[in-house]
């Protein structure tokens, strides 16, 4: 977005039933938080946030992956109405047709921005597995889990489209996405794994050197031990001159 050309940023691009479809980047100067797209850091911080959604499933929820990719909350998940992060601030970044709730579907970023906020969320199921979880009741209506989509025909319910795109859905993103932080039950893992690595490298190395070091102490020893009496000549000749002499 930051990169449109100077003549399609205040200039009529084409016309709807509306008027004429309208961009002002970064143009709204009464509300600076507006006036800057997402930056990375932020999508890193969505996709740490833990649940998708909380009570009351509304756009006061905190802690609230749905709720902070929305932007309704800032990037790391808590809730706050002066706010206004992600998906939210890029429309209101726009600043003309794209930044009117029922006008910005007829600028053409309003696909490229949902796509990239269902890539989003894509990758948020694919990290969070266990917390992907929809609510079952008690959101607003047309948003409990086995309520159907509107207006998709024929019915589409919540859940069905609550599924990772390339296993389930039949497409799916090339995009880079920063990467997960080690958990600490990850860290926990690694550290004893390396410990038992270690450990596994100190008794073999220890079980070498003692068996290469008896090894040359056996080499060493004489062919007869103490326990046998050794004869020299002078011992011979003192010996009885019966008793044979080998």
């Amino acid at each position: 977005l930051s990169r449109l050309p100077v003549t399609a940023q205040k200039e009529k691009l084409c016309c709807t039933e509306n008027g004429p479809i309208r961009r002002n980047p970064a143009g709204n100067v009464a509300r600076p938080m507006v006036q800057k797209l997402p930056e990375p850091q932020d999508i890193k911080a969505c996709l740490e946030v833990q649940d998708f959604d909380t009570p009351p499933f509304y756009s006061t929820s905190s802690e609230s992956f749905r709720n902070t990719i929305e932007g309704y909350s800032v990037p790391e998940g808590i809730y706050d109405p002066i706010v206004r992060s992600l998906h939210n601030l890029a429309h209101l970044f726009l600043n003309g047709t794209g930044g009117t709730t029922h006008l910005s579907p007829n600028d053409p970023i309003f696909v490229l921005l949902h796509t990239f906020t269902d890539a989003v969320f894509d990758e948020w199921l694919r990290r969070h597995p266990e917390s992907a979880v929809y609510p079952l009741e008690n959101a607003p209506i047309g948003h409990n889990r086995h309520h159907n989509m509107v207006p998709f025909w024929p019915p589409v319910s919540n859940a069905e489209m609550f599924a990772t795109a390339p296993e389930n859905l039949g497409y799916s993103y090339e995009a880079e996405w920063p990467a997960r932080p080690i958990t600490l039950t990850e860290i926990i893992t690694i550290a004893v794994v390396a410990a038992l690595i270690v450990v596994a490298i100190i008794f073999t190395v220890t079980t070498c050197i003692v068996r290469t070091s008896s090894n040359k102490t056996e080499g060493r020893q004489p062919l007869l031990g103490e326990q046998y009496q050794c004869y020299d000549d002078q011992d011979s000749r003192h010996n009885d001159k019966t008793q044979s002499v080998v």
